[in-house]
């Protein structure tokens, strides 16, 4: 981190402490002549201010409700940071009597115009809503007049029936914030559950305060009064949250606080209790009509569907059928919504999907059944407390003997045991008839690439000839790719940029046979420096690592890669003709740990050929912040391996060598 002076910490002190008394529409003439932030002079913008609040209230007609207000404040300091201007309020309307609603929207620019601050309001025709799909819409916004230099502020109210889970409010973002407080005062009546994730030291505290709500029986209306508890949260001069490599989601790592709902008690009324322990969530969904009842409907299938053999190859079959008949609508969601209609359509959201698959399996007789996660952008399910919240998406398991298997039937290139990079987490939870478990989804299936090379060298080329079989995620990932591309020439194209080279007579078999490796052969072509004297030439016909992807000097956050692999070359080079071997790189073997990540590199040389034997094994995929300087320096031994080079050197006129063996 750059080095601050002592003036500029005493100004970054009283710039900040200048935040806690600081009130909304009070911008001033030096907030916007300030061009840069000395915490971070990188940050193309900065949050000035952050408030926000929930509150519970009562409605005659809704009962209680809550409102979670927020006030902001930023500061664009680069053209970069006007992305900052344009905002999205996600809000839920279940139907017209229960709902949320957004109040209060308004907004100002300021800017700094002849030593004069211009105001420019957010007028209606800024602000417009979306739908995205039957339940979920979107409130969209772009302040107005925005420029590099200018300081844009709004606020906002949301009105919720819905009190289960408070809305998350979040202290960081990906730009830098100066000041952030936070309060939520809670009635006696409701019990939550509270998730205070803190990486970033702040202020918080818990007290006890009165509460009165005007509630009308009848005819009458009167006063209720109640204690309540008021959670506080403060943060100063907080750092930005950056997306970094190797990180699945980096919400994972911010300071938020979330609230759950654990239990409500009104008076003279019965206790009602939510999701207290992981065994009454799994009650609670097998007993829903939404969920479980949904697991009821294997007559969808009465007339395609006879029982059969109990095997993997006939739970394919039955896969591949459902996804033929229905395909995903790119809608994730936890709970379907019409099977049937979804099933008469050919399309529907991934949880439609997954329950017609499994339905159709237990038609065929298999003991199949739902499995719950949180996809990884969504984040880690929360290990203080149960949370069915936090669950949002469902995948498809069957038990074959003693065996269970997965899949995602919404992922057109996955299959059993080969799911999509949204589900490999590593806590999912198996909901069966009678039984429930967590399960971890990163190591379901062996995943590998090995290319086998038979190298040339012809003038000042290296020229190959690649037979690259893979399997497993690493199939899967390839599948994704090249279908990802709008045809082969761009699949081709990327490969090129990729191994630095040209490509040739490419083929490549078994695309859409999902279960199956993915078989790839091409003839790749690369330039050779070339002297007087000596040629020099790297054997690798792929450099897996040429620059060490971990350059930070220390890493907060756990370094994550996507799943466990393996990626072997074996390549043979026959010594060019009119050169000898001067130089070859040593065989050598790194581990790191007991054995979490491992390298072989092994040469040998046998009459006219030489042999390299490379292979990497990737066996543990999170590693935590303290094992970051370790993982490092492995990287970059492994990076300076592969850029070893062999070098041959021309031999004297009518020389005669023996090679080492």
């Amino acid at each position: 981190m750059k080095r601050l002076s002592l003036f500029t910490l005493l100004f970054l002190a009283i710039f900040i402490s200048g935040y806690a008394q600081s009130k909304y529409g009070n911008v001033t003439k030096e907030e916007l002549t300030m061009t840069e932030y000395p915490s971070d002079t990188s940050a193309t913008a900065v949050i000035l201010q952050k408030t926000g609040n929930t509150r519970f209230i009562y409605d005659d007609i809704k009962g209680f409700r809550f409102e979670y207000s927020v006030e902001m404040r930023i500061k664009i300091l680069k053209t970069e940071g006007l992305e900052y201007c344009d905002y999205e309020i996600p809000f839920y309307e279940q139907n017209n009597s229960a709902k949320e609603e957004i109040q209060g929207l308004s907004g100002t620019t300021y800017n700094l115009e002849d030593d004069k601050i211009v105001k420019t309001k957010l007028g209606k025709n800024n602000i417009f809503e979306e739908a995205q799909d039957k339940k979920w819409k979107v409130c969209k916004f772009t302040m107005p007049a925005a420029k590099a230099g200018s300081v844009i502020e709004f606020k906002y109210t949301i009105v919720s029936d819905f009190f289960y889970e408070l809305r998350t409010f979040r202290f960081q973002s990906s730009i830098p914030v100066i000041y952030t407080h936070y309060e939520a005062v809670i009635p006696e009546y409701f019990r939550y559950n509270l998730d205070y994730q803190r990486y970033v030291n702040m202020e918080s505290n818990k007290d006890q305060v009165n509460e009165s709500f005007h509630i009308r029986v009848g005819s009458q209306t009167h006063m209720e009064r109640c204690t309540a508890e008021r959670f506080r949260f403060t943060g100063r001069d907080l750092p930005a949250v950056k997306a970094e490599s190797y990180l699945w989601n980096a919400d994972d790592y911010i300071n938020k606080v979330n609230f759950e709902l654990r239990s409500i008690q009104f008076p003279y009324g019965k206790l009602r209790n939510y999701s207290s322990t992981w065994s009454n969530i799994d009650k609670e969904l097998r007993e829903a009509s939404s969920f479980g009842g949904n697991l009821k409907k294997a007559d969808l299938f009465k007339e395609e569907i006879q029982k059969g053999d109990l095997t993997l190859v006939r739970a394919k079959e039955i896969q591949d059928m459902v996804k033929n008949k229905v395909k995903w609508d790119n809608k994730s969601r936890m709970y379907p919504s019409d099977l049937k209609d979804a099933l008469k359509k050919g399309l529907g959201n991934s949880s439609d999907v997954n329950f017609l698959l499994i339905n159709a399996l237990k038609k065929g007789g298999f003991n199949a059944f739902p499995v719950l996660l949180s996809t990884r952008s969504n984040g880690r399910i929360p290990i203080t407390y149960p949370s069915l919240a936090s669950f949002n998406y469902v995948i498809t398991g069957v038990r074959i003997d003693t065996l269970i298997y997965f899949t995602d039937a919404a992922a057109k290139h996955g299959d059993w045991n080969l799911l999509p990079t949204r589900c490999r987490v590593t806590q999912a939870r198996i909901l069966e008839d009678n039984f429930s478990d967590w399960t971890d989804l990163t190591n379901l299936a062996p995943s590998s690439r090995m290319k086998m090379v038979q190298a040339t060298i012809v003038e000042s080329q290296l020229v190959s000839k690649v037979t690259e079989t893979v399997r497993g995620n690493s199939a899967h990932s390839a599948r994704e790719s090249y279908f990802g591309c709008k045809d082969e020439d761009e699949f081709i194209d990327k490969l090129k940029k990729e191994l630095s080279t040209e490509i040739d007579d490419f083929k490549i078999h078994n695309l859409t046979e999902t279960s199956a490796e993915i078989k790839m052969e091409y003839l790749q072509t690369a330039d050779l420096p070339l002297g007087d004297e000596f040629l020099y030439v790297n054997p690798l016909a792929e450099i897996h690592y040429k620059t060490n992807p971990f350059k930070q000097e220390i890493r907060e956050y756990p370094v994550q890669f996507n799943y466990p692999s393996t990626f072997v070359q074996i390549i043979t080079i026959p010594i060019p003709e009119g050169y000898e071997i001067d130089e070859m790189p040593k065989s050598e073997k790194f581990v790191l740990n007991e054995n979490d990540i491992s390298l072989l590199y092994r040469t040998s040389v046998a009459g006219n050929q030489i042999r390299l034997q490379y292979q990497y094994k990737l066996n543990k995929i999170i590693f935590l912040p303290t094992e970051y300087e370790s993982l490092k320096d492995f990287f970059a031994k492994i990076v300076l391996k592969n850029n070893e080079q062999i070098v041959f050197k021309k031999k004297a006129a009518g020389e005669t060598v023996e090679q080492p063996i």
